[in-house]
């Protein structure tokens, strides 16, 4: 199978564009892999760290490279891709505190659990050298109009 660029696939650009390969993916799952966490720079770190809550943005822009692969395809999931907000998180649970200090690129994991109208949810999970770091659910508002500030 053919995996298109995920600069293609993601509204994020640059250093925000934390996912840096795709691995697998089907209609109810992908896996994603990344080594950006390691970086001096990263966008998300504050004084050099990367907390592992940074993680939730991780499994978003897998999430969102999934709806975005499913909207690109020829089945019955064929949709056109529509920005998303993240609307909610829920059970997370992890076992560091830092991403930052995670020597092994990170593996995220996200699964398809609800896809209806504007509305998904996934259940994600990173992991590094086969740890599991951080684990949890996430729920997305695709569509919603952006309003100005």
């Amino acid at each position: 199978m053919l995996i298109p660029s995920i600069d293609t696939l993601l509204p994020h650009a640059g250093r925000m564009r934390l996912v840096d390969r795709i691995v697998s993916y089907d209609e109810q799952r992908i896996v994603c892999e990344s080594d950006s966490h390691r970086a001096e720079d990263h966008p998300l770190a504050d004084n050099g760290v990367l907390s592992i809550l940074c993680g939730l943005e991780y499994g978003a822009q897998a999430m969102a490279i999934h709806g975005a692969l499913l909207a690109a395809g020829t089945g019955p999931s064929r949709d056109r891709p529509r920005h998303g907000f993240l609307v909610a998180a829920s059970d997370l649970c992890w076992s560091v505190e830092r991403l930052d200090q995670c020597a092994s690129p990170l593996t995220i994991e996200a699964v398809s659990e609800f896809r209806f109208g504007n509305q998904v949810a996934y259940r994600f999970e990173i992991s590094a050298s086969g740890t599991l770091l951080l684990s949890g659910r996430a729920s997305v508002l695709l569509g919603a109009s952006v309003l100005p500030i």
